[in-house]
């Protein structure tokens, strides 16, 4: 596992779609979500529109579908839908396998209008709602989309996913004071679903690629990964809620750093104002930093 420090690098994504979608037979415009941050999402949007419904392909408690592997279940969730919505970014890695079984799904990319996603090595890291401003630009991208395939519910999508915008921009200035004490501060990042958080709250980062699960590093790495801390003045680390805190807990015993499990809006309850309270309860959380 090799210690990685990162810098944000801006990468303008195409959005991925196919022409026509396919009727569905009960007069239902069926939207199909890859996993849980887009479930939430849509959710949002078609909010109370007859004749629309919402459902994910994936369990809430999947975690990142990047490391989802793609089954025949999954396959047969999308069967009847109208549209199926997923983040893009390379996160959903099987539209091929979709597309083969149905050639006239339209996929909307929620991330095609996002520039600031974090990269390394040209490796993009898809996971860009964890960044209050990406996500508003997801929101906007389905809703238009959304609009476009669906045109007798687009003023029904626009005026929901206005409202849903206002809720989360509101984040931002409820918790103005907090995210200006965070910026320009540093912190080592042990989960790859947090670097858009960080790049949102302007801070500086350093990551230790993870995939999710915090394998064990060497004496050398955390050796190297404590020394790079304590030259920079890193008294943070930002942990997913989701994942083993074992290597946190060793680098954090020895450089007297402080963990913070952050949630990353990628696991949870099945609720309209999931998202909201996940990213509160963060900067609630970070308010404590000082």
């Amino acid at each position: 596992m090799a210690l990685l420090l990162s810098a944000s690098m801006g990468l303008s994504i195409s959005s991925c779609a196919v022409a026509s979608a396919p009727a569905s037979d009960d007069g239902t415009f069926n939207i199909v979500t890859s996993f849980y941050p887009m479930q939430i999402l849509v959710m949002n949007i078609a909010d109370g529109i007859d004749g629309v419904s919402v459902e994910c392909m994936s369990e809430p408690n999947l975690g990142c579908i990047h490391d989802h592997v793609f089954s025949t279940e999954d396959l047969m969730s999308i069967e009847g839908a109208d549209v199926y919505v997923e983040n893009g970014l390379e996160l959903e890695t099987f539209n091929d396998r979709i597309l083969s079984a149905y050639p006239g799904l339209q996929i909307i990319e929620a991330a095609s209008r996002v520039t600031d996603a974090p990269s390394d090595e040209d490796e993009v890291n898809g996971h860009v709602w964890t960044s209050i401003d990406d996500y508003v630009l997801e929101i906007n991208e389905v809703a238009d989309r959304l609009s476009e395939i669906d045109p007798d519910h687009a003023s029904s999508y626009r005026a929901n996913a206005d409202a849903y915008i206002d809720r989360v921009t509101g984040l931002t200035s409820d918790y103005s004071d907090v995210l200006a004490s965070l910026e320009g501060r540093s912190v080592l990042v042990l989960d790859e679903t947090l670097p858009s958080f960080c790049v949102y709250a302007g801070m500086n980062y350093t990551t230790i690629e993870t995939d999710h699960e915090q394998s064990a590093l060497s004496a050398g790495d955390i050796r190297e990964t404590i020394e790079f801390m304590t030259a920079n003045g890193v008294t943070a680390i930002f942990v997913s809620a989701d994942s083993e805190a074992d290597i946190a807990n060793t680098i954090a015993e020895e450089s007297g750093a402080v963990i913070y499990e952050l949630n990353t809006c990628m696991t949870g309850e099945v609720t309209a104002d999931a998202y909201i309270d996940q990213m509160a309860s963060n900067l609630e959380l970070l308010g404590a930093m000082g």
